[in-house]
């Protein structure tokens, strides 16, 4: 061992391998902060991303969950962090995007080097079963006649019918809950008129009988009811588009962001991975680290008009 590690150095000495080439990296664990609660959606699945790209590195990727200030905790952690590749964390588009316009937070997008964009949130627009609604036409029309209320936990689940409303003139209003599962609750006694979640909350609801899905406010369709259109392609120009992101603090030498970069990337590509997504109402898909930190900065500039139109942004 000794012997190789004098060649390698001499050869690094010499400019026939690169210093990155003369050692193997990682030499040991890798920390990734989950920004969430243990057992969430977000927790669970980049659990799954995260041991299948442990096999690909070849040491452990420890999971520390810090949760708080609406997700914001979690990034706010990992800027502060030595830039060596060792702690990396989510970066989701709420905590990147949408809250900084809504709280303060003490780092900004450029503050990271991403390692990619890891998934999709799905979101659907949901009425009682006995809603005399079926369609987002009667939604509508039900909106322009009186005002219509829904419920969501938030960001960017709301932005959905209030984006709605705006387009078409119907007349929503959000009534806000603290959880998606207490949103959810109060449409099925109807306390409300309709609610914008994820499949986690709602979809057992919905293959029971007792909750209609009118539309995906995503981009996408969802998997398990793929006949119900998005309202995209109801011609309504109105899409949530979120998605779960890894970063690190900036400056992560180049040769170890590629590491990283490709080794969960190779994660992202596992059917393992993806069945553990869909089982959690996400969709498996994938942006490099460049193109997420464009996702996230276009997303950015659009939240900023949302928010501030809608009346959620933070006064300044």
């Amino acid at each position: 061992m000794q012997v190789k590690l004098v060649v390698a150095g001499l050869l690094a000495a010499v400019g026939l391998i690169s210093p990155a080439m003369a050692e193997s990296w990682p030499e040991r664990e890798i920390t990734l902060v989950v920004n969430y609660g243990a057992g969430g959606v977000t927790d669970v699945t980049v659990r799954a991303l995260a041991a299948e790209a442990a096999k690909i590195l070849n040491v452990p990727v420890q999971i520390v969950n810090r949760p708080g200030g609406q997700g914001t905790t979690g990034p706010t952690f990992i800027a502060a962090q030595k830039p060596d590749g060792y702690t990396i964390g989510v970066t989701s588009f709420a905590p990147m995007a949408i809250n900084p316009h809504m709280i303060d937070v003490t780092y900004a997008i450029d503050d990271f080097d991403y390692v990619g964009g890891f998934g999709r949130f799905r979101y659907g627009i949901v009425v009682n079963e006995a809603s005399p609604v079926r369609s987002i036409d009667d939604l509508i029309k039900a909106g322009k006649s009186k005002p219509v209320t829904f419920s969501a936990s938030g960001p960017p689940n709301n932005l959905a019918l209030l984006e709605l409303g705006k387009k078409t003139g119907a007349r929503f209003r959000f009534v806000p809950y603290p959880s998606g599962a207490e949103s959810v609750t109060a449409v099925l006694g109807g306390h409300i008129d309709a609610v914008v979640q994820t499949p986690t909350e709602m979809l057992p609801l919905i293959q029971a009988g007792k909750l209609r899905l009118l539309a995906s406010a995503s981009p996408v369709r969802w998997s398990e009811l793929p006949d119900v259109p998005t309202l995209l392609d109801l011609g309504h120009g109105v899409s949530i588009d979120s998605w779960i992101g890894l970063g690190g603090p900036k400056g992560i030498d180049p040769d170890k962001l590629k590491t990283l970069r490709t080794a969960f990337e190779k994660a992202a590509a596992s059917p393992e991975v993806a069945k553990s997504y869909e089982q959690l109402g996400m969709s498996m898909a994938y942006m490099s680290g460049d193109e997420y930190r464009g996702f996230l900065k276009k997303g950015f500039d659009e939240m900023s008009k949302s928010l501030a139109e809608t009346g959620l942004a933070k006064k300044r």
